[in-house]
């Protein structure tokens, strides 16, 4: 998160993501539509792809389902 310099609300987007919460729940608690929250979480990943690159830890994001599976 230090890395990627993430607005509050990017940084709410992701922990609340990361602790279950649905995208509806996120845009009733940000008072955002849900399409402002797809939106953002579309930047974070395009975010998330340029600090990957540069970072020792982050790995490659998975962009699809089949990518995503493989690795289970």
């Amino acid at each position: 998160i230090d890395e990627a310099n993430l607005t509050e609300r990017q940084e709410f987007i992701i922990r609340t993501r990361a602790q279950g919460y649905t995208i509806t729940e996120q845009a009733l608690e940000l008072h955002l539509s849900i399409d402002q929250v797809n939106k953002d979480i579309a930047a974070l990943k395009k975010i998330y792809d340029v600090v990957a690159k540069e970072s020792d830890i982050l790995p490659p994001r998975k962009k699809n389902k089949r990518e995503l599976y493989k690795s289970i």
